[in-house]
């Protein structure tokens, strides 16, 4: 047994430092349609999104929405936290077809692709005025019905005809009950977004893009480049942690009654599966205990902070 356990941890620790992924990289190095691209219409006119060979253009006053799957979907864990982002360049040449007071969102994740993408998450905003854009970031879903629409924070306004590199991160904490976006511009300080009202998606299988309004008001015409969405799950490597002792930190390594129990007052208690998932978390006082009966049978890595360091300890559910 102890043989087979050491063989596992091994292989856990491996695994947890390659959890960052890239499942979709779209440069519309082509001309035409979107939807004969790659991409999916799921509603409005379709064939009225096209690239020019190095950029997809939306057009004030079209209607056409589009979505383009990822690699493979990606499952959020439904006990602990994943996280996701895309990047791309935007640019708005100018104010046409712009809203100029709450704006309109044109880019964001999908729960899944097709004609049917689901909830949008992680949408990204844009308003006009009469000298520059400004972009902005909501966290998650629509609000429930009844509720008043939730507002997106914004950045600094940006001169017409300026491209902005940005990155949208979206975190969804389930042992919190949480989620977050972040929208980096350029150079500007990191914007937050907690304002959204709806539930956290399951999964994520994909990204979006929306046109919306009319030819005056709405979402312009915006372009959108080098467009690439990453994946990852929280990550451990060898260096992060000092092994352990199971005096100190957990006292059962070989876990029979679902109950790990833990030594010392430990904040931040993580276990991580073999996936590099965090699969629970919680903070226990000493002879504390965490219950991990939802968990399969198998090898795991718990973590946590003990007077102020980090330590970890490998530990097997029977």
């Amino acid at each position: 047994m102890k043989k087979i356990f050491t063989i596992l941890g091994v292989v856990a620790i491996a695994a947890f430092a390659n959890a960052q992924s890239t499942v979709l990289s779209e440069n519309f190095s082509f001309t035409g349609a979107l939807n004969a691209n790659g991409w999916t219409t799921h509603s409005g006119t379709p064939g009225q999104l096209s690239a020019n060979g190095s950029v997809a253009q939306l057009t004030a006053g079209n209607s056409e929405d589009v979505n383009k799957a990822f690699s493979s979907v990606f499952n959020v864990s439904p006990t602990g936290s994943s996280k996701a982002e895309y990047s791309a360049t935007i640019n708005a040449a100018s104010a046409a077809g712009l809203s100029t007071t709450a704006g309109d969102y044109f880019l964001m994740f999908t729960v899944s692709s097709g004609t049917s993408p689901g909830v949008f998450n992680a949408r990204l905003f844009a308003k006009g005025s009469a000298t520059g854009y400004s972009l902005g970031i909501l966290n998650n879903g629509f609000a429930p019905s009844g509720t008043p629409a939730p507002t997106p924070t914004y950045g600094t306004e940006i001169p017409y005809g300026t491209p902005a590199n940005i990155t949208v991160t979206y975190i969804i904490d389930n042992t919190a009950g949480t989620n977050t976006a972040t929208l980096q511009i350029n150079s500007q300080p990191l914007i937050t977004s907690t304002a959204g009202l709806g539930t956290s998606p399951a999964t994520i299988g994909g990204v979006a893009i929306r046109q919306s309004g009319s030819a005056t008001s709405g979402t312009g015409n915006l372009s959108i480049g080098n467009l690439s969405a990453k994946i990852y799950t929280e990550t451990l490597s060898v260096s992060d942690v000092k092994t352990g002792k199971a005096g100190s930190f957990v006292k059962n390594t070989f876990v029979k009654n679902n109950e790990i129990t833990f030594g010392a007052d430990v904040k931040d208690v993580k276990v991580f599966n073999m996936f590099g998932q965090v699969v629970k978390e919680a903070s226990v006082k000493q002879n504390g205990t965490v219950n991990v009966a939802e968990l399969a049978k198998g090898a795991y890595i718990v973590t946590g902070t003990v007077n102020k360091e980090a330590v970890s300890q490998k530990i097997l559910k029977d």
